[in-house]
């Protein structure tokens, strides 16, 4: 009978796509005692609870922590835990390049976080994609290739009419901002919002006005 405090290790064995290196040297040696007529029971208890068996592991463990020289017992990190690792340095190094680009500027107010954009589910459309850029409907757009002579909105308050007119101002989109104004008054938020919280908490909402708009009549 073997007592172990770490349900992660009962699993793992159990699971025979797991392939770790102390996991796979573990089977074996079960394999082995099977061989030779042992039966070998894993019994899981609660860490740190006065088991004779289970403190001296933890002592043990604890002293080869801070141990200054020792034998090392295994060099071998999982792949998987590389694979997560290499994932992570490199969304870092990502986010510090998209945070120092001056490039993007409308894309970073809706998505200034790279990792919450790789794990956010977006609508892909044509209006949608304008909308969270400020590539292509919009006047200052049009106006920026020279394909307008100017970027005026042609609604009551003679401004500019970039994505931030278009959600926060234009007198034109007065009846579709209410509906989006409502929706997130209601659900607890101020207005007007940060743009990034229309996607991470109101997409749905923010989905539906983008919709609403006709870009054509702008």
């Amino acid at each position: 009978m073997v007592n172990i405090d770490s349900k992660v290790t009962l699993d793992t064995l159990q699971n025979r796509n797991k392939h770790y290196i102390l996991i796979g040297n573990l089977r074996k040696e079960i394999k082995r005692l099977e061989d030779q007529q042992c039966t070998v029971l894993f019994n899981w208890v609660k860490a740190y609870v006065g088991i004779n068996g289970n403190e001296m592991a933890d002592r043990l463990a604890k002293e080869m922590a801070t141990e200054d020289k020792g034998v090392l017992v295994c060099d071998k990190i999982p792949k998987q835990t590389l694979i997560a690792e290499g994932k992570e340095k490199e969304i870092t190094k990502w986010q510090e390049q998209w945070t120092s680009s001056t490039k993007g500027a409308v894309s970073k107010l809706f998505f200034p976080h790279i990792k919450e954009r790789m794990e956010t589910t977006v609508p892909i459309s044509a209006e949608f994609t304008a909308m969270v850029t400020g590539h292509g409907l919009t006047r200052s757009y049009f106006h920026r290739f020279k394909i307008i002579p100017n970027s005026t909105c042609p609604c009551f308050l003679n401004e500019e009419q970039t994505i931030k007119h278009i959600i926060l101002s234009c007198t034109q989109l007065e009846n579709e901002r209410k509906i989006l104004r409502s929706a997130i008054v209601r659900a607890g938020d101020t207005w007007p919002p940060l743009f990034e919280q229309l996607i991470k908490k109101h997409i749905k909402t923010f989905t539906q006005f983008v919709r609403s708009v006709d870009f054509s009549t702008l």
